[in-house]
């Protein structure tokens, strides 16, 4: 069984497409290519923030001091526009804003009365909707101005003016953690990477161990040895296990390593709330994939020994994936938790798991029961398979 193990680790590792997808991909390709995008979207949304806005006025001078905000504000320009198609101006990108105020209006301490003017713009994206929220700001400014203003007018103290136009404030008093918090999207992300990695990462070796050597013509020589197939499939299995597992092992090695490139040697707090998750609980998930990891091992390596050739092979392979990829997305789903009824659903059940490990929230005993739960699973489908390989009609399928 080790030799069998040992020659088909052999020829995996020969193969480049190996080595990239199992150690260069996690390790080192995906972790920079995470940073850089984060650092990139972060910069973008830097500069949406001092980005000049361009904005048009119309009709103004009926709200005396609106305009002034803008003008006095940094990073706004005014810009004179001469046709009254808004709609086009703002599509055709000649002017970011156009601020008008309706004929006959009057300034809200004047009229005594609410007011309405028409903001155009076109917010299609999350620049634009930057750009719209320092808009607003200023608003807020001319709202608190005229608040004031009425208040005087009226002889009212600016706390009952307040009460008058929001009675009730609300102060959060939220005890969530940032890293609770953030790893609500994050833990399910970390999760359908991991995941994904460990499914892809056995699909490769699955089509070499099994269909491969169909083609090539050496399974009957494998056959023919006086290893029985009981043991032959088991030495197939460790050496898929070995190689999808060992894609998310560098993946979790690799983020522990830049971890502490990013926060102390690069002096950057690239990683965020991620600092906090503890070195158990990078291992706990570790733990997680490798039932997992074993599940579908097992299902591909059936999938590949009953396969004809490469073709119908790979053919089988994408409805495997999506096995994997749709009950991930359930970890996704508001108010999904890891508890006694979810922790017995295969795959779903380890995206819930990583899910609170990376928030902090988890419950170890429903770890325990997880890994229960998705080892029988395993090792039922790892009996089957080696079952599978004994039948003729399936081996030599012509």
């Amino acid at each position: 069984m080790w030799l069998v193990y040992k020659k088909e680790m052999m020829e995996l590792l020969r193969d480049k497409r190996t080595l990239i997808l199992s150690i260069l991909l996690p390790t080192v390709i995906f972790p920079i290519i995470f940073f850089f995008v984060g650092k990139f979207s972060g910069d973008r949304a830097q500069e949406a923030r001092v980005q000049e806005i361009e904005i048009a006025f119309v009709n103004a001078e009926q709200m005396p001091g609106l305009r002034d905000l803008f003008t006095a504000e940094k990073n706004f320009k005014k810009v004179n526009i001469e046709s009254n198609n808004y709609k086009e101006l703002v599509l055709s990108k000649d002017v970011d804003f156009i601020l008008e105020v309706p004929e006959g209006s009057l300034a809200p301490s004047n009229s005594r009365v609410q007011q309405t003017v028409n903001l155009h713009y076109k917010g299609a994206s999350q620049l634009s909707n930057i750009l719209s929220n320092r808009v607003n700001k200023i608003f807020e400014s001319y709202n608190n101005v005229q608040r004031n203003k009425l208040g005087d007018a009226f002889n009212i103290p600016n706390a009952s003016l307040k009460a008058f136009n929001k009675p009730l404030e609300v102060e959060n008093k939220n005890y969530a953690s940032k890293r609770e918090r953030t790893g609500e999207i994050a833990g399910a992300m970390i999760a359908y990477i991991l995941i994904l990695l460990a499914i892809a990462g056995a699909m490769y070796p699955t089509l070499e161990v099994g269909v491969g050597e169909k083609e090539r013509g050496t399974l009957e020589t494998l056959l023919l040895t006086p290893m029985n197939k009981s043991r032959i499939v088991l030495a197939k299995f460790a050496v898929i296990f070995s190689a999808s597992f060992s894609s998310v092992a560098f993946t979790l090695l690799s983020y522990l390593f830049w971890a502490y490139i990013f926060t102390n040697a690069l002096n950057l707090d690239a990683i965020g709330f991620l600092a906090n998750v503890s070195t158990l609980d990078i291992l706990l998930i570790g733990v997680l994939l490798i039932p997992l990891t074993s599940i579908f091992a097992s299902i591909m390596l059936s999938a590949s020994i009953y396969a004809k050739n490469m073709k119908e092979a790979q053919a089988y392979m994408s409805p495997i994936m999506m096995l994997g990829f749709v009950p991930v997305l359930v970890a996704f789903v508001p108010g999904m938790e890891l508890n006694w009824k979810t922790a017995m659903i295969p795959v779903t059940n380890v995206a819930l798991a990583m899910k609170d490990l990376i928030k902090g929230t988890v419950d170890y005993s429903l770890i325990a029961v997880l890994l229960v739960s998705t080892a029988l699973i395993a090792g039922a489908l790892l009996f089957f398979v080696t079952q599978f390989f004994k039948k003729e009609k399936v081996l030599f399928r012509s």
